[in-house]
């Protein structure tokens, strides 16, 4: 037994590495109720912070943006940043006015080196075509089962 072990661990060490290479134009990976980037509804929003509070990888913070928003006097908007961001859905899930939603944008879409730009201001995250939304509130709700049916 030990012996096949290491006549088979010394087979693998003569042969050559084998590496499968991944195109570099390759299509993401998509699928119904894709959790990716957020969208940010900023008629919506209000700047209760919630989606903060919940953020379990810290990956929003309040910020002010200039303008006249009459549903939230104070002008602060949620950054995300996306880098460290887990997709969790919390954010979306806990809006209590329904102003954040996720995209299917995400994996090769999103990858960069350049952390700076993974940070997104409320303005940039308002700019996101709303037809890509997959994932909203209410498909996150769970669902409550009675006994017995």
């Amino acid at each position: 037994m030990v012996l096949s072990t290491i006549v088979k661990s010394i087979e693998y060490m003569l042969k050559r590495p084998y590496t499968r290479l991944v195109p570099a134009k390759s299509k993401p990976f998509k699928t119904e109720r894709l959790r990716g980037a957020h969208i940010l509804d900023m008629s919506k929003c209000t700047g209760c912070s919630m989606c903060q509070l919940v953020c379990p990888a810290n990956a929003i913070d309040m910020v002010e943006v200039e303008g006249n928003y009459p549903q939230n006097p104070r002008r602060r908007f949620p950054r995300i940043d996306l880098h460290k961001c887990t997709y969790c859905g919390l954010c979306v899930e806990y809006c209590p006015f329904n102003a954040l939603y996720m995209t299917s944008i995400t994996g090769f879409e999103l990858y960069t080196r350049d952390k700076k730009t993974t940070l997104k201001t409320p303005l940039e995250l308002s700019k996101v075509d709303p037809s890509l939304i997959t994932v909203r509130r209410e498909m996150l709700a769970v669902k409550e089962v009675k006994p017995g049916g």
